[in-house]
């Protein structure tokens, strides 16, 4: 049927779409030199991003149990 063969051939580009996204975000993390201070930067970066919500979650918990266990 027509109507299948047409979503076939777009889920085939979609796949082919998608190797080749890859394949060039492959290409470029080959090519990516870290500079000497980035890694310290990417941990101080996930600590100031990661720390509020944790902070937030936990204070939200310990609220809730205050609230029942008071």
């Amino acid at each position: 049927m027509k109507l299948f063969d047409k979503f076939d051939v777009s889920l085939k580009s979609k796949r082919q779409k998608i190797k080749e996204e890859n394949e060039l975000l492959d290409e470029l993390k080959r090519e990516t030199e870290f500079e000497k201070g980035d890694f310290l930067a990417l941990i101080i970066a996930a600590v100031i991003t990661l720390v509020p919500v944790v902070l937030g979650i936990w204070l939200l918990y310990y609220g809730i149990a205050m609230l029942f266990f008071h």
